[in-house]
């Protein structure tokens, strides 16, 4: 009896450090995912849309966001919601909530497309104003839920913030 406790309680020594260690690679391989957009036509597409409605004729609906997805981790990981808000000039012009899911394999870079849908009421006219001031800055926050395997599921923020066509802050992971 005596060997079979000890048996057990081996067993289930050697089982959770197998399940940490487990956990702790998996969060580790995380950190060698990155998103990078690579569509940064915002302020053309604002314009464009202003000038429709202006005009009297239909404006765009939907902006086109291309997301860049670099994972240089050895597993496969799994994309499950991506959610967004989308500022110009400090203007909530939309948000994104995307639930298709999307398998990012491993050590490669995979283009995420979402249509966004604006959000532009009763904003026109502020949105004008900033069109014809210049330079105006576009921010993109929101988050990632990206699952690495059955356990574990991580919430991955992203941010960036453009102005013109340069980028002035771009934060989640670290893209090479």
């Amino acid at each position: 009896m005596k060997g079979l406790k000890v048996f057990i309680g081996l067993a289930l020594t050697i089982g959770g450090i197998a399940f940490v260690k487990y956990l702790t690679t998996q969060a580790k391989l995380l950190k060698k995912i990155c998103v990078r957009s690579t569509s940064l036509e915002w302020r053309e597409v604002l314009s464009s849309g202003l000038q429709a409605y202006i005009s009297g004729t239909p404006m765009p609906q939907t902006i086109p966001l291309e997301l860049e997805v670099v994972n240089d981790s050895d597993v496969e990981v799994e994309v499950k919601e991506m959610y967004f808000d989308i500022y110009f000039s400090g203007i909530h012009v939309a948000s994104v909530l995307n639930q298709d899911e999307a398998i990012l394999m491993p050590n490669s870079v995979s283009n995420l497309e979402i249509d966004v849908n604006l959000d532009l009421a009763g904003d026109l006219i502020d949105i004008g104003l900033e069109l014809l001031s210049g330079d105006n800055e576009i921010e993109l926050r929101g988050n990632l839920k990206i699952q690495a395997s059955v356990y574990e599921e991580y919430n991955y923020p992203y941010k960036l913030v453009v102005q013109g066509n340069e980028i002035l802050e771009e934060s989640s992971g670290k893209c090479e």
